[in-house]
């Protein structure tokens, strides 16, 4: 699994503005099965250079202020120091939305993706 823990605010502050495109799982330790869904897309979107993290929201209130997460989980991507998407849920299509639209470019058509538009699914 390439993706690593972000562990202070200050990691999370270097982190967005590294420059690359990176995808923050905000999760808790009950989050279950969703997370095995991040860990199958940051194995194959590694390849392409794009960087993964995971925030466990019962550690670092701060990162989880700055972020300002309410739902857990929440997946956000950023680019360049600036949020350009999220999603939350546990359904997994609101990632693979996110993953399809802010991620490759790519419509969420095909195989796996989902291609209805969702609410979970915001702009930032």
């Amino acid at each position: 699994m390439p993706f690593n823990p972000i562990d202070d605010a200050q990691d999370f502050t270097r982190i967005i503005n590294s420059g690359k495109t990176v995808v923050i799982d905000f999760h808790a330790d009950s989050s279950g099965w969703i997370s095995q869904r991040f860990s199958e897309f940051s194995d194959t979107f590694v390849r392409i250079g794009v960087d993964f993290y995971r925030v466990n929201v019962d550690e670092l209130e701060e990162v989880v202020l700055e972020a300002d997460v309410r739902v857990v989980p929440t997946y956000m991507v950023f680019k360049d120091g600036k949020k350009v998407g999220h999603a939350t849920g546990v359904d997994g299509l609101s990632l693979n939305k996110l993953m399809g639209s802010y991620v490759t470019g790519w419509t969420c058509a095909g195989v796996g993706w989902d291609a209805t538009p969702r609410q979970e699914v915001i702009n930032a």
